[in-house]
């Protein structure tokens, strides 16, 4: 995987869970986001930070999903919660 070690969720973002999807508010700039039942499980598993590839191996046991697949999805989507302010990332050079 990438140079990524670690993802967290930033803990100014608020974020209400709606059956398995879950809305968040940056609460810095007013915006709302939606995430559908696998982004919040990413969501949850984020609140502490974790390495992607935790994440990804907790998602292909609990999705079935191919992890080659899986680890290019999931970081598509930590590259955009990173982008819009959601995450933090930390890197090894």
């Amino acid at each position: 995987m990438r140079s990524v070690t670690s993802i967290r969720a930033r803990t100014s973002v608020l974020w209400q869970a709606l059956g398995e999807e879950s809305v968040l508010l940056d609460a810095d700039s007013g915006t709302y986001y939606g995430l559908n039942a696998v982004g919040t499980r990413v969501w949850n598993l984020i609140q502490e930070p974790r390495s992607l590839v935790e994440v990804r191996d907790v998602l292909v046991l609990e999705f079935d999903v191919d992890p080659d697949l899986c680890e290019r999805d999931l970081h598509n989507l930590a590259d955009e919660l990173v982008r819009r302010g959601l995450a933090e990332i930390q890197s090894v050079a």
